[in-house]
Parts: C-alpha cells; sequence; structure tokens
C-alpha cells in the first residue's frame, strides 16, 4: 500500500480506485458535520436577511428575489440530501455543496452590486463570512474552494472597481480582504484535506496490518484460541475429557540428512509436512507443533467431537500413504493415544498451542516403542475403534514403556477401503 496521497495541486489520490475508496469513506465520515453545515448556513441565511431588510427598507424587491428566489431552494436542496436517504446523500452531496458554495458567494456578489452606500459594508462582510463558510463547509476536493472562491472574488472585485457606491481607498482595503478570505478559505480547507487523506491512508495501513496479524495469529493458533488472545493477554487454558493424540515420527530421515545440503533438507522436510498440513486440514485435526522430524496433532481440541480416534486413525493412514508417495526411502512410526489432556497457551512471546497430560506422553511413548510403518495405539483409543469395520486392529500384547511400565497396545493391520 502507498503511504501518502499523490502530490499534485488537486490533493487526489493517483490510484483511481484508492480515490474511489476514499471519498466513500469520507462521505460517511462527514455526514454529520455536512448536517450542521447545512443548518448553520441556514440560520446565518436567515440572520443576514433580517440585517439586509433592516439595513435597507427601501430595497426589499431585489433582497427578495436573491435571498429567496436563488438562495433559498438551494439551502432547502442541501438540507433535503444531508437528511436524506444515505444512496442519495452519498452521490449528491458534494455537488450540493458545491453548489451551496457558488449560490451563496454568487448571491452575495449579486447584492454587492444592487446595494446602496449605507449597506454596502454589509455585504461585503457577508461576502467574506460566506467565503470562510464554503470553506467551513469541508468540502471533500479543496479545488472546489478554489476555483468557486477565485470565480466570484474576482467578480466580487469586479463590482467593487464598477460599483459607484466606493472609492479607491474602499477599493483597494475590500480587494486586500477579499484575498485575505480566499487565501485563508484555501489554506484551511488544503490542510484540512490534507490531513483527512493522510488519515485515511493511515487508517487503511492500520486495517491491513491488523489483518495480516489477525491472520498469522490464526495461522500459529486455533481460530477460536486466538480470537480469545484478541482482548487481551491472558492465560488460556481449557480441560479436555477426550482427545486422541497423534505422534509421528519420520524414521530414516537422520540419514537421508547427511545426504543433503541444509536447503534440500528443509526444502523436502517442508514438502512432507505441508502435505501433513493439508491432512490435517481434511481429516479435522489440529496440528499442534513440529519437532525436527517429528509430527504431533490432535484430534477433538480446540473443539470436542465424538470421533477422535477415527478421524486420527484415518490421518494415520493417509499420512503413511502420502508419505510413501513422496519420500520412498522413508517410513512412520505413528503413535495413537486417547484420554483428558489440559491444552492451551502459555508465555508472552512466540506462543503457541500445546496439551499437557498423561495422554500426551502415552502417545508420545507409543510412537517411540512402535514400528516404522505401523500405527500403534493405546487400549482406550482401540476400544472407540473396535466397532469399525474400516479397520482391521491386531493386539500386540504388553510391552514396556519408559515411565508407564507395561501397557497394553494395538496396531491398525489393515484400512479395508
Amino acid at each position: 500500500m502507498h503511504a501518502e496521497p499523490a502530490q499534485t495541486w488537486t490533493l487526489a489520490f493517483a490510484d483511481p480506485a484508492r480515490e474511489l475508496a476514499f471519498m466513500e469513506a469520507y462521505s460517511r465520515e462527514a455526514r454529520r458535520f455536512y448536517r450542521i453545515a447545512m443548518v448553520a448556513i441556514t440560520l446565518l441565511w436567515v440572520a443576514s436577511v433580517g440585517l439586509d431588510l433592516a439595513a435597507a427598507p427601501g430595497e426589499r424587491t431585489p433582497f427578495f428575489i436573491i435571498r429567496f428566489g436563488l438562495v433559498l431552494p438551494v439551502l432547502l436542496a442541501a438540507i433535503a440530501i444531508a437528511f436524506g436517504p444515505r444512496s442519495v446523500y452519498r452521490r449528491w452531496w458534494q455537488v450540493m455543496g458545491v453548489i451551496v458554495l457558488a449560490t451563496v458567494l454568487g448571491g452575495t456578489v449579486a447584492l454587492a452590486a444592487v446595494a446602496t452606500p449605507e449597506v454596502f459594508r454589509y455585504t461585503i462582510g457577508g461576502f467574506l463570512l460566506a467565503l470562510l463558510i464554503g470553506a467551513g463547509v469541508d468540502l471533500a476536493r479543496t479545488i472546489y474552494v478554489l476555483v468557486v472562491g477565485s470565480v466570484l472574488s474576482v467578480a466580487m472585485v469586479i463590482v467593487l472597481v464598477v460599483s459607484p457606491h466606493t472609492s479607491t481607498s474602499d477599493i483597494t482595503v475590500n480587494v486586500l480582504w477579499v484575498l485575505v478570505a480566499l487565501v485563508g478559505a484555501i489554506m484551511v480547507s488544503g490542510r484540512a484535506e490534507i490531513a483527512r487523506r493522510f488519515r485515511f491512508v493511515q487508517s487503511g495501513l492500520l486495517a491491513h496490518e491488523r489483518a495480516r496479524s489477525e491472520a498469522l495469529l490464526e495461522n500459529l493458533l486455533p481460530v477460536p484460541i486466538a480470537a480469545r488472545l484478541k482482548d487481551g493477554p491472558k492465560v488460556i487454558a481449557d480441560g479436555l475429557e477426550a482427545v486422541t493424540v497423534l505422534f509421528a515420527d519420520l524414521k530414516g530421515f537422520t540419514g537421508l540428512a547427511k545426504q543433503l545440503s541444509p536447503e534440500e533438507l528443509v526444502e523436502r522436510l517442508d514438502k512432507v509436512f505441508s502435505a501433513f498440513d493439508a491432512l490435517a486440514l481434511r481429516y479435522g485435526l489440529e496440528k499442534i507443533k513440529t519437532m525436527g522430524d517429528a509430527y504431533m496433532a490432535v484430534a477433538g481440541a480446540p473443539f470436542a467431537r465424538a470421533d477422535h480416534a477415527l478421524i486420527a486413525t484415518r490421518m494415520a493412514l493417509a499420512m503413511i500413504t502420502t508419505l510413501h508417495e513422496l519420500e520412498p526411502t522413508l517410513s512412520l512410526r505413528i503413535g495413537l493415544a486417547t484420554g483428558p489432556v489440559v491444552a492451551g497457551v502459555i508465555g508472552r512471546t512466540k506462543q503457541s498451542y500445546d496439551l499437557w497430560g498423561e495422554t500426551v506422553n502415552l502417545a508420545s511413548r507409543m510412537e517411540s516403542h512402535g514400528i516404522p510403518g505401523r500405527i500403534q495405539m493405546s487400549r482406550r483409543t482401540h476400544e472407540l475403534l473396535a466397532g469399525q469395520a474400516e479397520f482391521e486392529l491386531e493386539d500386540r500384547g504388553l510391552i514396556e514403556l519408559k515411565g508407564l511400565g507395561p501397557t497394553e497396545t494395538y496396531l491398525v493391520k489393515i484400512r479395508k477401503s
């Protein structure tokens, strides 16, 4: 994303799509102010009518024609747009703002042309006030204030020069005030527009970075866990009664690593683990982490599901098939264990979703004491799969597991489909 608007005299973004997005955003932001501005201008108009009629009671006809025939319909239309449907406002608010500015200033110039010496000073004051109001309307494009203000300022100067009510000193002083008002209006409007455009760009950058940060967080953590972390730093820990933990280790990878360059090693390992990630997504498991050439995932967390043992076994079989296709010289040793775990996120940097508990230790031992190319599981996992015709399981008997002693283990013999 570009950090700055195009530095042109129009202040517009170089990218038309960016300019359109800015105008859409600003129209939403400005609606409340636009309503206030239109009401304020109308109240000032009412006050100016009273002043004009009081100052020149004998010249009601030209005042009535200009005030009520020219300015009033435009103000009413602007108010109708400001308080009308959002779609109508979004399409016409800028155009109406320019028309209001031109009408108010044009009406003031016309009054100056017909004014008597007694009311001329009020006319000039009204013009200066109207010009500043034009900047205060805060139109999205400063170019409007520049063009309309310049044209009407020239018209006002012409009126001053040709009017029989002004002396040379009057012309000099009033021209000076007109120019000061015009330059002030353009500067105020220009700085306001630049500030708006930079706020728009910065808000876009902020939203972009926030989206990137959230995407990264959701890539590192399960989506519901990431959502909980967005609310602020906290310890996240959940007790899960029944999950199936999967550990897989690449048999033969250490020997292969000695034959490969670092780039080739990482590339091939990434290819294998990326395929495993795709399988986890396909079967509904949550990847926990990789440790060297080992892979860990869980079924039934962070969302509980009754078929956790089934989907974990399906993924384990698919992992063996996938590895044979990608790296025929390697084999997988996979361990499955079912039971309760504690799942959560700890720390403040490099956070990760992890599991703790006896079930995790058992799954790790199922893998480390397993057979290459086979899936070894705990008794509880076997019990959940015993009624499934999809698998044929065999009893391996009791094996001595480090730290756990003699433990019943089972192997997936074949997959029948």
